[in-house]
């Protein structure tokens, strides 16, 4: 059954005009059809297509099921990539990851300042429906890098190329905790923009003995966050 977004589920509910557009052109639906919405915050429900015209269409709704938010959560502070692809790229896997959260930051060696927020979000939606999830991966506005970090709460974590001591993020991690994690740009964070980090608290972390592309970075963090989630506590 098809999956449409609707972050405000009404009992006739009206959806917006690009979803509309997509299931009268698209699906070529009619009147009865059934369809499955999803809110983006745990809520899914069943709607039969009560009205359509080219511009809207109107769903009867019914509450299937709402679950809760996970109680652990990653956010992702990343600096978006100089390719809008690969970035793109990234935020679609991360939302099929399921990652809580995503903080774009502006950093010292970024080569992109431009936010792309509505896309970003499209891009986000389009993969929260592919994967069939109930909650929307939380896009929030991009920042500096300096003003991220008088803004982070909770543990954190600072991925870098720097050479130094460092351990594995996956093995410093606290399974069962939530956390932040950095990825810096293509020519990584500064010496600044580290220690500063650790001013804050933040931990040193590798991803890994290989050097790897931002957008890269980022899934691994995910996935090792993932994994750690699902390793038996010692």
């Amino acid at each position: 059954m098809r999956y449409f977004y609707a972050p405000d589920v009404h009992p006739m509910h009206q959806l917006d005009a690009e979803e509309s557009k997509h299931m009268v052109r698209v699906l070529r639906a009619s009147v009865g059809d059934e369809f499955l919405l999803i809110d983006g915050r745990g809520g899914r429900y069943h709607g039969t297509l009560h009205q359509l015209d080219k511009r809207q269409c109107v769903l009867q709704t019914q509450l299937i099921e709402r679950v809760p938010a996970p109680e652990v959560e990653l956010t992702l502070v990343i600096a978006p990539t100089k390719s809008t692809d690969r970035f793109e790229w990234m935020l679609e896997k991360a939302m099929e990851y399921g990652v809580r959260r995503i903080q774009p930051v502006w950093t010292t060696r970024s080569e992109r300042s431009k936010e792309k927020r509505e896309r970003w979000n499209r891009i986000l939606v389009s993969a929260l429906k592919q994967s069939q999830q109930l909650w929307l991966t939380e896009l929030m506005p991009a920042m500096s890098w300096e003003e991220y970090l008088t803004l982070a709460q909770g543990p954190g974590f600072i991925a870098h190329c720097e050479v130094g001591e460092k351990q594995h993020f996956f093995e410093v991690m606290n399974p069962g905790e939530s956390c932040w994690v950095a990825i810096g740009p293509e020519g990584d964070f500064t010496p600044d923009e580290i220690a500063n980090a650790k001013k804050t608290g933040a931990t040193e972390v590798s991803l890994g003995a290989q050097r790897l592309r931002t957008e890269t970075a980022g899934l691994a963090a995910i996935q090792m966050f993932a994994l750690a989630q699902r390793s038996p506590l010692t």
